[in-house]
């Protein structure tokens, strides 16, 4: 008879994505894998096959959970101004509120980019669709608004929100500036 799973797998997934997302894929180890989720290696490679496996669902888990609510409001029908600015105006507070060392985590995927040379064509594309998601969801945001340059805006603060998660890495309180910043612009528009 099979053993039964004794553990939360959202919650394993989810603790292997701070994990990552703090650390990043090559330097996190399977050590740190299996004190951050409480699994024996046996359970981690049974459950998830490889740590490569385990980092595609701590991605996901990372879209899912953390991106799509941040990117929903821009997705709504009808998004503009006001939605441009609460991300960035949320973004700043985040950056202020939160405790360093979350602070300072940046973006996973972003961090992902960095980590390709340890990674695969897959986790590229994972990269390539969260920046395309994000230009997407600024441009249909400022097309609303009637503006002739949505597209190039839209370039300008995807390029700007790159920027601003990987500021967060080196000092959370200058991305906190530079959301602010960012929110005033879109507020000026």
């Amino acid at each position: 008879m099979a053993r039964t799973k004794e553990f939360d797998d959202l919650t394993a997934v989810t603790a292997a994505r701070d994990v990552f997302w703090e650390r990043g894929y090559g330097p996190t180890s399977l050590a740190q894998l299996m004190a951050a989720t409480g699994l024996s290696k046996s359970s981690l490679y049974e459950t998830y096959g490889s740590k490569r496996d385990l980092f595609t669902r701590a991605a996901e888990n990372y879209l899912d959970l953390i991106i799509t609510p941040r990117l929903a409001p821009l997705e709504a029908p009808g998004a503009g101004r006001d939605e441009l600015v609460t991300y960035f105006t949320d973004l700043e507070a985040f950056f202020t509120k939160a405790p360093a060392r979350i602070a300072r985590r940046g973006c996973l995927m972003l961090n992902t980019a960095m980590d390709l040379n340890d990674l695969d064509a897959e986790a590229g594309q994972l990269v390539s669709g969260y920046r395309e998601r994000v230009f997407a969801a600024f441009r249909a945001a400022i097309s609303t608004l009637g503006r002739a340059d949505a597209e190039r805006r839209a370039q300008i603060l995807t390029a700007s929100q790159i920027g601003l998660m990987v500021t967060s890495r080196l000092d959370p309180a200058a991305a906190a500036q530079l959301a602010q910043a960012l929110a005033d612009d879109v507020r000026a528009w």
